[in-house]
């Protein structure tokens, strides 16, 4: 769904993508839980979260920052 507002849709797509981020994470660590419980080598998973962790956050802080640039200029 599009609102018609590229700032509202930017602000969206970045919530969405720190949420998906977040749930693949999620999934991948519990993943690595199990492969560990294998006594098989569970790097690759770690390496495969820290990846979706580093996403996560990276979308997070980008959401932040325009919040904060759009709180900034408002008041102008």
């Amino acid at each position: 769904m599009t609102s018609g507002n590229p700032v509202q849709e930017r602000l969206d797509e970045l919530d969405e993508r720190e949420a998906l981020a977040r749930r693949l994470l999620e999934r991948t660590l519990r993943l690595a839980d199990r492969i560990h419980g294998h006594q098989r080598d569970s790097t690759p998973a770690l390496h495969l979260a820290l990846r979706f962790h580093r996403r996560a956050e990276g979308a997070a802080a980008e959401l932040d920052d325009t919040i904060a640039h759009l709180e900034r200029n408002n008041g102008r």
